[in-house]
């Protein structure tokens, strides 16, 4: 539903005489009547009557309430109620990105190309697309699996052909399903454990936050063992949503012979994995390595160069160096605010940038003089430098970068600026885009470097950039004075 498609079903209810607030128990309630109701075949056929319908709504009052309209107005509710999208009005339920849209677009087809039965596990993380799944795979038999009580409960009533259970129930569940995907946010011990409720040529697919994968514990050890010798993964994908990196596998229900690693892309709305390196189940399980970079990095013939040469010391990262800044809440107030826009090779375009309000609780990552921003503008990499006596907001899709040491950001900008940092931002790239994480900017590997190295290249480059800088200046004076120079006389 678009946002003004949602208005306009909230102003119909409220002339119906359903508030705002009561909107989604009604469409709870019109949910599971009409599956009830339609489940006897004798109502299949012949329908049911407007008097049937009020007098079954009464029946639901100790569990939602009553409604207080006539029957006929009620009619009109419960056809309205089933025509709008639950999720639109289920308090709690929030938004869904459009790149999380696309996974679970991606795991409908999945699903659809599947047998029979079919598990959606942490369910609650992508709430507003349930009713497109179950739009979908009207066919198939669905579960959703969840942590929270209170959404089996809801979810019971608004997809009532479909199976709740609670994530802990799934260790007795007897079903074989055809097809999994599941939101991880336990362990990758509980993820490996559900591919126990598989069928013998079931798929599923995995999308767990990457710290988590690469969780440091015995118990995860031992699950990211057994998944790699079962040699059943099929694709690795280093997925961005919305700033947080998650790692998205898909496995077969057969053995593979190889893992394919790469990004995840989301053009035009839809799921695209993008291949960089291939590597055999065997060799995968031997290398007993989750870590998505030296994938990566591997999948560029230069970078493996590089690396194969000790030019870098892979444990010397940004990450040692500097910190990444994190948005924060702001106080109410007026903050200069920088877009992509202001950031170019040379440096901060100060002409652009400018003040906007901000309310209280509103979110920005805030930066300072000597910070390092990173954004991608043009389909390539920019970075910058905050200037002396600077601060600002930044606008959504920059990132930035705080040194905590000796090594400056100038060295750090001159460095990704070059061939080398190019390389490694590369391996970044899912398509024509980049999915810049700044966790995954703090794992790239920095050159070492003495005092006087730094102090060079810190040099160079504030020389470099405000010579370049003054020429971008002069280009945009000179294409400004152009119009005065040419249009501002007549013919000779």
């Amino acid at each position: 539903m678009t946002p003004q498609d949602i208005i306009d079903a909230t102003n119909t209810f409220g002339r119906y005489g359903v508030p705002e607030e009561n909107i989604f128990q009604e469409v709870m309630r019109a949910r599971y009547l009409d599956y009830f109701l339609f489940s006897n075949s004798s109502n299949a056929q012949y329908g049911i009557s407007i008097e049937d319908l009020y007098e079954n709504m009464k029946k639901t009052a100790d569990r939602l309430g009553l409604y207080e309209g006539d029957a006929d107005t009620y009619a009109r509710v419960y056809t309205l109620a089933l025509r709008v999208d639950p999720m639109a009005f289920a308090p709690g339920a929030g938004t869904a990105r459009q790149e999380v849209r696309a996974l679970l677009k991606e795991a409908g087809k999945k699903a659809e190309e599947a047998g029979q039965t079919i598990l959606f596990s942490g369910a609650e993380n992508y709430l507003p697309v349930l009713d497109d799944l179950f739009k979908d795979l009207t066919t198939k038999r669905i579960a959703l699996a969840m942590n929270s009580p209170e959404w089996k409960e809801k979810l019971h009533m608004v997809f009532p052909r479909g199976r709740m259970m609670m994530e802990e129930e799934l260790d007795a569940d007897t079903e074989a399903y055809n097809y999994i995907f599941n939101w991880e946010t336990s362990s990758i011990a509980h993820a490996a454990s559900i591919t126990r409720r598989l069928s013998e040529k079931g798929t599923m697919d995995v999308l767990i936050p990457y710290a988590l994968l690469l969780e440091d514990s015995e118990e995860a050890e031992d699950a990211r063992k057994a998944l790699a010798a079962e040699g059943k993964l099929v694709s690795y994908y280093d997925t961005d949503l919305g700033g947080k990196e998650y790692a998205f596998l898909r496995f077969a229900g057969e053995k593979s012979p190889a893992v394919s690693f790469g990004e995840s892309g989301f053009e035009a709305g839809a799921f695209h994995g993008y291949d960089t390196l291939k590597l055999s189940s065997e060799d995968f399980a031997a290398a007993d390595d989750w870590n998505i970079d030296i994938y990566a990095f591997n999948g560029s013939p230069a970078l493996q160069s590089i690396l194969a040469g000790n030019i870098l010391d892979l444990d010397h990262s940004i990450g040692k160096v500097f910190e990444g800044l994190m948005p924060g809440r702001l106080s109410a107030g007026y903050y200069d605010g920088l877009s992509a826009e202001g950031i170019s090779d040379s440096g901060i375009r100060k002409d652009l940038i400018s003040s906007a309000p901000a309310e209280e609780g509103d979110e920005g990552i805030a930066v300072r003089s000597g910070d390092l921003v990173i954004t991608v503008r043009d389909g390539s990499v920019k970075t910058a430098v905050i200037p002396e006596g600077t601060s600002c907001v930044l606008a959504p899709g920059i990132l930035a970068l705080r040194p905590s040491g000796r090594y400056t950001s100038w060295y750090l900008k001159l460095y990704l600026d070059g061939p080398v940092g190019q390389l490694f931002l590369n391996t970044m790239k899912a398509g024509y885009s980049y999915h810049l994480i700044t966790e995954r900017i703090l794992r790239l590997p920095l050159p070492k470097a003495d005092d006087m190295v730094i102090r060079e290249a810190d040099a160079l480059c504030r020389k470099t950039a405000e010579s370049l800088a003054k020429a971008e200046e002069a280009w945009r004076n000179a294409k400004r004075d152009s119009v005065a120079l040419m249009m501002g006389h007549g013919q000779a």
